[in-house]
């Protein structure tokens, strides 16, 4: 009942000697009590300041139906009733009224073209405003990347995927020890160990990143004792945890609880700590030897 009463009031919204309207009768008792109103809901019919019963349908369209026969549902403006009309409706209508026939439907073909070019100027907007909400869609989901164990290129790559939760950082073997075959074992452990923690609905970041390519970061870390090392940083908070462990899933994973339950020592992450360098993804390639210079 409500939803086609609403309805109802928002189909004669503009009929300015028609009002569709509702009242509390828990609120107001006396109106209603003076209006012999006994059940709920309860429609009346004031015509002429009286009111009479309403026993059609209470559906909207019956109720519609009922307004359109018993009521002018016009919005009143016309020459007969000018005072029935708006500021602006009334302008209009009298500049109207003084024109000759001619000028008259020269004015009709004038507005009912311009309203034409208008509706093909929404289409074309709806078009463009879609167009622009794609858009907007790929360039959000281009920050919104998978989570998987990326390297560390930098500051900004750092910030981006660690920022407010803790992140765990791996410090792999240079690429010229081992080459692609050991990178790929050890970068697969840390895929393992990240996935179980994700399917745990841990809240943890992992990434990589090549052993003494930021070695004044190192240093202050204490991370001197070789590579692989592994720490779990929070940069909001500015603490950091050193995994005194084998590089292995077993290891990690349990370093990873350890931290996560507070069992793991903390550190503050040394003052006076230099940006994280900016480096070259690796390619998936072993390492190549620097050519010597001939002497």
């Amino acid at each position: 009942m409500k939803p086609d009463w609403d309805k109802l009031g928002d189909t004669f919204k503009s009929a300015r000697k028609i009002v569709i309207g509702d009242v509390d009768c828990t609120v107001h008792n006396d109106l209603c009590g003076k209006h012999g109103v006994k059940g709920f809901p309860t429609i009346k019919v004031f015509k002429s300041g009286k009111p009479e019963a309403y026993n059609g349908g209470r559906d909207f369209n019956s109720l519609k139906s009922f307004v359109e026969k018993n009521f002018n549902t016009g919005s009143g403006c016309s020459l007969e009733a000018k005072e029935e009309c708006s500021k602006e409706d009334r302008a209009v209508l009298e500049e109207a009224e003084k024109m000759s026939g001619s000028e008259r439907k020269a004015k009709i073909k004038e507005v009912e073209t311009e309203i034409e070019a208008k509706k093909k100027q929404a289409k074309d907007l709806e078009k463009e405003w879609k167009k622009l909400g794609e858009s907007l869609t790929l360039i959000k989901a281009a920050g919104e990347k998978p989570d998987i164990v990326r390297q560390v290129l930098g500051e900004d790559e750092l910030v981006e995927n660690c920022d407010g939760r803790v992140c765990i950082l791996s410090f792999l073997p240079h690429i010229l020890e081992g080459g692609a075959v050991e990178r790929n074992r050890l970068l697969k452990v840390l895929g393992g160990v990240f996935s179980s923690a994700k399917s745990d609905g841990t809240p943890v970041g992992f990434m990589w990143l090549q052993g003494g390519d930021q070695f004044d970061i190192e240093e202050k870390m204490a991370l001197q004792f070789g590579f692989p090392a592994v720490i779990a940083i929070h940069l909001g908070k500015k603490k950091f945890g050193v995994h005194r462990g084998t590089f292995d899933a077993d290891s990690l994973n349990g370093f990873l609880r350890q931290m996560m339950i507070g069992r793991v020592p903390l550190q503050d992450i040394p003052k006076g700590m230099p940006k994280w360098p900016k480096q070259k993804p690796w390619d998936g390639k072993d390492g190549e030897l620097p050519v010597e210079e001939e002497l």
